[in-house]
């Protein structure tokens, strides 16, 4: 390395005619600085040369006690840091041998395993003796909206026939994903929250003008398919319970109401599959005038609710923030209680640990502490408005969990829809004049 003390002095020295060796020799002697010549003149062959006057005599270098002491130090600096890395460089030598010789002698050393033969299980023998319960939501089945393919670019396509063939094909797969779970435990009761928008309704004007249909055939034409899919799983189980809630999108007013929430089209389609199910004693249907509903699947209590009451689209911390406020007023109500004589516990039914929700399009699941809160995602897809505001594009889907009676929840499973978007099976989309054809009185 060459100080930068003494970079002009060789300049000058080179111009009046040293040579490269004795350049190197005048600066050892005069400043302790070993340098080769070749170093010494590559260096000078990348720096601007030095035109002396000729008249300019070259002068003694300067050379005195404190530049010696100031090269002497830095000398010092240099080759303490050299060493410095040197022993680091050995240790790092010595420590990976002795990680070589340790994995050496694991491998050498240790005993592995007898090995197991495998076992062809039996696929039809359940493993488990509790019995399990499946709660598979229904949301945001948007009856009647129509999705343009061609505005979407491809992406995604809705109509009455895709809605048919999407729910055909969740009926199926919950059929398929309980045969699953069946191999593992008895599966004997569905439930099926119903969780509102189910119609796509007309609060948007761009809505009346684009849907397929107004909303009275929205809703009837949506709860005759409706009430065939939960026909075609009511015989694989002991029970099916139907919780329902409104949404949004089915209201009767442009402003959401505060008061008479449940004058709702979602209303109207829950009480006609109740109707068209009469007959089929094992499906229980619960259509409260209320926008939450909360019911029991092995001593724990779910709360239900469309979602359109929360706001900040729908982030974790509104959800967590209004799922608290939710709390706290069920709470005061039940202290209310506390304080009168006589009064009818209803508080008690409204204690809820987890919490199912739709209407932000998406499946997601959030801790709340007591439980888990899902976001139960949307038949119809993602729509032009979604595309043109740049939201995330969650596909068509559903999902499925599975409750134990002793551990809650301890599964959850997503069925994807569109994939049934060609599928030739489907119901029977076909509306008599006289609904009430469609509804046979049951036999005495």
């Amino acid at each position: 390395m060459i100080p930068e003390k003494v970079k002009l002095e060789i300049k000058r020295r080179r111009a009046m005619g040293a040579t490269w060796t004795a350049i190197a020799k005048w600066l050892e002697e005069a400043h302790g600085v070993i340098t080769h010549r070749t170093t010494i003149q590559k260096w000078h062959d990348k720096e601007e040369p030095l035109v002396l006057d000729p008249n300019e005599e070259l002068s003694p270098p300067e050379d005195n006690l404190e530049t010696r002491v100031k090269l002497d130090k830095k000398v010092a600096t240099y080759k303490s840091e050299a060493d410095f890395y040197k022993k680091l460089y050995k240790a790092s030598l010595k420590d990976g041998a002795k990680q070589e010789v340790i994995v050496e002698a694991i491998r050498e050393h240790t005993k592995a395993l007898t090995r197991v033969p495998i076992k062809h299980v039996n696929p039809s023998s359940p493993q488990g003796h509790q019995a399990q319960t499946v709660i598979a939501p229904l949301t945001d089945t948007h009856i009647g909206e129509h999705v343009y393919a061609e505005q979407m670019n491809g992406l995604n396509e809705y109509t009455f026939e895709i809605f048919n063939k999407r729910l055909y094909g969740w009926a199926n797969q919950v059929l398929r994903h309980v045969e699953y779970r069946r191999k593992i435990a008895p599966v004997n009761e569905l439930i099926v929250p119903m969780l509102g928008d189910m119609i796509s309704g007309d609060i948007h004007e761009e809505l009346s003008r684009s849907n397929l249909a107004n909303c009275m055939e929205q809703m009837i034409r949506g709860a005759n398919l409706i009430a065939q899919s939960l026909m075609l799983l009511a015989p694989h189980f002991e029970k099916v319970r139907v919780p329902c809630v409104v949404g949004n999108h089915g209201r009767m007013t442009r402003k959401p109401p505060m008061k008479d929430k449940y004058m709702d089209w979602d209303y109207l389609l829950y009480q006609f599959l109740a109707a068209f199910c009469n007959n089929q004693e094992n499906i229980e249907f619960d259509i409260p005038k209320s926008f939450i509903n909360v019911f029991s699947v092995h001593n724990r209590n779910i709360l239900i609710m469309h979602g359109d009451s929360i706001s900040g689209a729908g982030s974790s911390m509104a959800i967590t923030g209004a799922i608290s406020k939710l709390r706290g007023v069920l709470q005061y109500r039940k202290s209310l209680q506390d304080e009168l004589e006589g009064a009818t516990d209803i508080v008690g039914e409204l204690e809820f640990d987890s919490v199912m929700i739709g209407h932000f399009h998406r499946v997601d699941e959030v801790d709340i502490g007591t439980g888990e809160l899902f976001i139960c995602g949307c038949m119809k897809g993602p729509d032009e408005f979604a595309l043109q505001r740049l939201h995330a594009a969650s596909k068509p889907k559903q999902i499925i969990t599975y409750w134990h009676p002793r551990y809650g929840f301890v599964g959850k499973e997503i069925i994807y829809l569109n994939k049934y978007d060609k599928s030739k099976r489907e119901f029977v989309d076909t509306i008599p004049n006289t609904w009430a054809d469609l509804i046979k009185p049951a036999t005495s």
